[in-house]
């Protein structure tokens, strides 16, 4: 398990290159993109703040005439594991349309297109539908998942691993967000005009984390996370640490990543302060271990 008091570095502008992945077959027949692609793949991330994301896929097939009949098809391979095949295809009467296999689950699904002599085709699933690859974790450390892309019958070994996919360890966060954690979690806010976000992804086998945010007056909150428990608790700290029924939407999902809100100003009677304006120290903990430290923390990206 990797601990330490380190940043992950993040990007401050969202772009396209940090949050989509290109894969290519080109005229020359090689797994490198060029100006002469036969083929290419596309993932992409569509966020979705209080449940899993969603991957999106796009394939496209190019110079594909109207008589032609054409398939481009991605696949997650392992050994041992059922082969995930996404496929795009068009038959030499004009017909066309995108399909998902796996063993014997066959589904006619996606969306697609034909024009100009390009084929297109784009589906988009989080874990929870029928066409997530069965047998990958594209969250967390299956490396041994390799890809392959096909233009008709040719096959391209495009990628030995899915470590360059933007959905994995949430790599797309570093876009637009600042990214704090280490090789264990990674840990983002950001900001609404009535809530602050929290996300935090679990790359290891940690069953609670203790996050704590405190000012340098010393008011500040802490978040208990269960993550195999699926149960959040949040606390105010005012010289004394107690209670605060102010989280909302919390979700925690097998010990692999969670998510909640709070309102931008927090407190009761006792106490209120804007967090939405405030600098914190940040100091996360791991079974009474402190594990990550960062000062001058804002919660927002």
């Amino acid at each position: 398990m990797q601990y330490g008091s380190f940043k992950l570095e993040a990007k401050n502008s969202c772009n396209d290159e940090c949050s989509t992945k290109k894969y290519c077959i080109s005229s020359d027949g090689s797994g490198v993109c060029s100006n002469n692609n036969l083929a290419t793949a596309k993932f992409a991330v569509v966020p979705d703040f209080g449940t899993y994301d969603y991957l999106q896929l796009t394939l496209t097939g190019y110079n594909v005439t109207s008589d032609a009949e054409k398939t481009i098809t991605l696949s997650f391979d392992r050994f041992g594991s059922p082969i995930n095949r996404y496929t795009c295809y068009k038959s030499s009467n004009g017909s066309f349309g995108a399909r998902f296999d796996r063993s014997s689950l066959s589904l006619t699904t996606g969306s697609s297109y034909y024009k100009d002599g390009v084929l297109n085709c784009t589906w988009t699933f989080n874990r929870y539908d029928l066409i997530w690859p069965m047998g990958v974790d594209l969250f967390k450390d299956d490396i041994t998942q390799s890809i392959s892309l096909y233009h008709d019958s040719q096959k391209v070994l495009v990628a030995p691993n899915i470590t360059q996919l933007p959905i994995y360890h949430a790599q797309y966060l570093k876009c637009c967000n600042k990214v704090h954690g280490n090789g264990a979690f990674s840990l983002t806010f950001d900001q609404t005009d009535k809530q602050i976000r929290y996300r935090l992804y679990n790359w290891e086998y940690i069953k609670e984390m203790t996050i704590t945010l405190t000012r340098q007056d010393g008011i500040g909150l802490k978040f208990v996370v269960h993550l195999y428990e699926n149960v959040i608790y949040a606390y105010i700290i005012n010289v004394y640490t107690y209670k605060n029924d102010q989280l909302m939407k919390p979700f925690v999902y097998a010990g692999k990543m969670c998510s909640w809100t709070t309102p931008l100003i927090l407190g009761d009677t006792q106490i209120s302060f804007d967090a939405s304006t405030s600098v914190f120290d940040l100091q996360v903990e791991v079974n009474d271990v402190i594990v990550y430290d960062e000062k001058g923390v804002e919660l927002k990206s």
